[in-house]
């Protein structure tokens, strides 16, 4: 006996029940379950549909779907770090790593002049705001399209949800910053203190512009469904 579409849907509002908001994740739990009733329903036909839904929910343990959660979570968030990295990787290829070794050597110079301490104040507290401002946005622009189509898709939540405040993080750390630069104005001091910054603007930027960017085609490279939906 096959499940009608009404008992499919049903299946699906039994996920979201069970804190399971993601429609990607959702729909993979439905098709598990669905296959599993179906099986019950061969060896035990008299079974209503919510007996045997409940019995291949029990085949999940005491935790319910969460462990099914958990592991999109790390798989897509894996995906999500390899995309980072991808883009991240250009930066450091003709011709981009002609600006990133500029950014560098622009910091590199300035931090050890006497107002270094300053320029390194003024690039973080400006990189914080920045990283603040379009994280907010992405936030109200995920909520948007989520209202639009009426799914939450786990890859695209990391995608305009991701908690890029790199800026933020290290201006955190000013005091450590400056105490370093101060007591350490050496090459190698100099050094790595760029090398962070350098970093974090494009590690940033990636996060908060580029990604976000490529969200679209991302989606529909994942989800071979997300185009039709």
């Amino acid at each position: 006996m096959k499940l009608t579409t009404l008992q499919i849907e049903q299946l699906h509002k039994f996920t979201r029940q069970h804190y399971v908001e993601h429609y990607d994740v959702q729909t993979e739990l439905v098709d598990h379950l669905a296959n599993d009733i179906e099986q019950i329903w061969v060896e035990q036909p008299h079974l209503k549909f919510e007996q045997a839904r409940d019995i291949s929910f029990k085949k999940f343990g005491i935790f319910g779907f969460m462990n099914v959660v958990e592991y999109k979570q790390k798989q897509l968030g894996k995906k999500y770090r390899n995309v980072l990295w991808k883009y991240v990787k250009e930066w450091f290829r003709v011709p981009k790593i002609i600006l990133t070794i500029s950014i560098f050597l622009f910091f590199y110079y300035f931090i050890q002049l006497p107002i270094g301490i300053y320029l390194v104040g003024s690039t973080l507290t400006t990189l914080a705001i920045s990283d603040l401002y379009l994280a907010t946005k992405l936030k109200k622009e995920f909520k948007k399209r989520t209202e639009v189509n009426g799914k939450k898709w786990m890859l695209e939540e990391m995608i305009f949800n991701v908690a890029s405040f790199g800026g933020i993080m290290v201006a955190s750390n000013l005091p450590q910053i400056f105490n370093h630069i101060e007591k350490t104005p050496s090459e190698t001091g100099a050094i790595i203190i760029s090398l962070i910054l350098t970093l974090t603007i494009i590690y940033s930027y990636v996060t908060l512009v580029i990604i976000p960017k490529k969200a679209e085609q991302l989606l529909e490279e994942h989800y071979p469904e997300y185009k039709l939906v």
